[in-house]
Parts: C-alpha cells; structure tokens; sequence
C-alpha cells in the first residue's frame, strides 16, 4: 500500500472559531495507480492535497492518519517531512504564478529538489532539468533554463511546475487541476508523460480535477468529495456507469456527452454549505430531491454497492423499515431515477 488515509480531519481558524474543512475521509492510493478526485469548488479536494503534503497554517488542526509506505507522516516534524517533500511526494499546484519564485530563473528552481535530495554533479543536474524542459514539451530548454516565471505564459508556467513535481520521481504524484491553464494538445502530452513515468517507476498519483473527461481517460478509482467528506467512491468505469449517490448523478448529468442531443443540461440547484455552517445530517439534503427525514438528522455511512463501490447514502440502507423514511434497496432504482 502507497498511501492510506484513515479518518482523516481538518480544522481550520477563522473568527476565533475553528471550522470543519474536512470531516473524517478515508481512502487509499495503491503503487501505479491514479486516483481521481472531483466535486465542486468548495468541496474540500485542494484542502486534503494541501493536508497529505502538511502545507498548512500553524494553527490548524489535523486529525486521523496520513500512511505513507507505512510510515504515518501525519505526525512528523518539519524536518523529517523537508525530506520526503520533493522526493517521496511531490505536488503539481494549481497557481503556477504563486506557486514559483519569481526571483529565480527556472532551472534554478527545478535544480533546487535534485541538490536537496539527489547525489548528482552539477552537470548531471543540468542535464537532467534540461530534460525535464523538453519531456514536458518546452521549446528552447537550454534558453528557458535561465528564464524567469514572468518572462513565460501561464502555460509554460504550469509545464515548469510539472517539471519540478517530476523531478526526483517521486512514488506519490498530487495533481491540482494539473492541466487547467494548458491546450488540449499539450495536456494529451502531460498525461501521457505522468502516464509514462506511472508505468516505469509505479508511481501512484492522486488526479484533483473539475474534467471529467480527464478522469475517465487516466484515473483508475475516482473519489467524489461534497462539504468536506467523501459521499462515494470506486473503480471510474463502475462509478462512470452506475452512479449511485444522488450528488454524483447530478454531476455526471451536466456533462455534455457526445453523440446525444439534449435542449439542456442538467444542473443542482443551490450551492455547497460553508465551514461551520454545515446541516445535522446528509450535507446533500437541502439540494437533494430524494430527501427524506433521517437525511436532516443523521449522517449517512459509507455503504457497499459492489467490488469496492462505496456510497454514503440512506437509500441503500437495507435495514428499510426499522427507520422512519428509509426506502428498501430494491426500491433503489425507481427512487433515483423518477
């Protein structure tokens, strides 16, 4: 096992208050394989990147595990995790802009991982970031090297920040909406370079993305988060084919989908809860249209559906009569389809 998170809970300050972020998710991360995580904006998905690589304020709290290779980094100090940052586990931001220094060139910045955690000459080091430049499709590597962040698009931003990530191959790839500021041409070529370095090194990746289209195509399990917890997850064909939880329905049905004519998509009405302000029960009630009275006061628990096809929601609890407003499982498919 790469990575296995368990119960993992996150608290952030905010008016003197602490606000929920995330609340209790557990997953896992198996070598070579791509885990894809979507929801809306406000879900949670940056927030547990930013927890699994310990990027937080002083002040936050953060609970449960964090297994990296057995290894529970959720506890470590900073400076145990300055050694697997970078190395073990890299992270591709979603703001190149922010994200690179702007007072050093970009091969210093790629170079900096390999000093730190690489035994390598300085000509090795060049040779390998100029690589890196022309595998993630720059042109003029040996120019760009001495290049600032300004002085490029946002594109080749985004393609120097996957440079870095890459650099010392790390076992554990976080991906932030990696191929947000790219061309279709270009983001083809990215996933096909993680692909390939998936493929050669084992390396497992997590792929946080608002296209779907890019988790069908490279993602072998797919995460769907909603106000800070997980409300299903699974293998992406299964989930892709069979989704069960009303919020991933929704979210599927918005998407334009080749070869069918529709004079509208489908949308959820009303927006995600804020931190602190989260319903008693199921997260999804107020803007779900399956409700019923359980959904308002108690919390839904992850139910099987099949091979690893989990679902937190009360209309697949089986138990049906022993709770008022739970419909049976075999009444399932009409609920959710009418």
């Amino acid at each position: 096992m790469l990575l296995k998170v368990k119960d993992l809970s996150l608290s952030l300050k905010k008016n003197g208050k602490y606000a929920t972020i995330l609340d209790h998710i557990s997953f896992q991360v198996e070598k070579g394989e791509t885990v894809g995580i979507v929801g809306e904006s406000g879900c949670g998905k940056s927030m547990t990147a930013l927890s699994l690589m310990r990027l937080l304020p002083e002040k936050a709290r953060l609970d449960g595990e964090i297994n990296l290779m057995d290894e529970n980094i959720a506890k470590y100090s900073k400076r145990k995790l300055e050694k697997i940052r970078g190395n073990q586990v890299s992270m591709i931001f979603q703001d190149p802009l922010t994200s690179l220094n702007p007072l050093q060139t970009v091969g210093t910045q790629i170079e900096e991982s390999l000093i730190l955690h690489r035994n390598m000459t300085k000509e090795e080091r060049r040779t390998r970031v100029l690589k890196l430049l022309k595998d993630v499709g720059l042109p003029r590597a040996e120019e760009l090297v001495n290049e600032y962040p300004h002085q490029l698009s946002g594109g080749m931003r985004q393609r120097v920040m996957i440079a870095i990530a890459m650099a010392c191959e790390p076992q554990l790839l976080i991906c932030d909406e990696p191929t947000t500021a790219l061309d279709v041409t270009i983001q083809a070529q990215i996933l096909e370079l993680m692909g390939e370095i998936k493929r050669r090194t084992q390396m497992g990746i997590i792929m946080i993305t608002h296209d779907m289209g890019v988790v069908a195509e490279v993602c072998d399990r797919v995460i769907v988060m909603y106000a800070g917890k997980i409300v299903e997850q699974g293998p992406v064909r299964e989930l892709f084919q069979n989704p069960t939880h009303p919020y991933t329905i929704g979210l599927l049905d918005s998407i334009p989908k080749l070869g069918q004519r529709k004079q509208k998509l489908g949308s959820i009405p009303g927006t995600v809860p804020a931190p602190g302000n989260m319903p008693a029960g199921c997260r999804f009630a107020e803007r779900c249209r399956h409700t019923m009275d359980i959904c308002r006061t108690t919390v839904p628990p992850m139910f099987d559906i099949k091979d690893g096809h989990q679902s937190a929601c009360w209309l697949f609890d089986e138990k049906g009569g022993d709770q008022d407003g739970v419909v049976r499982s075999d009444e399932l498919e009409t609920a959710l389809h009418h």
